[in-house]
């Protein structure tokens, strides 16, 4: 299943997983027809302000982020 944003923030939620190095990463599962996806973005802590990040949060909400760590993909940067 190809992953995209739509799929990525429409009706699901990010789970916190754990923090390194100056980011907060969360996970999101999407649902697909076959298997499930899982997608995993940094938060940078520096471009938190003063938000509150929950263990649990709407994607959408994060859609910043997700985006960002797509295109690192696309680029094949992300490792």
């Amino acid at each position: 299943m190809k992953v995209t944003l739509t799929k990525l923030v429409k009706n699901t939620t990010a789970i916190f997983v754990c923090y390194r190095d100056g980011d907060l990463w969360y996970r999101i599962t999407v649902e697909g027809s076959t298997e499930p996806a899982i997608f995993e973005f940094p938060v940078p802590v520096a471009d938190t302000g003063t938000g509150i990040f929950t263990a649990e949060i709407k994607a959408i909400t994060l859609m910043r982020w997700i985006r960002k760590q797509l295109d690192r993909i696309e680029k094949g940067q992300w490792g």
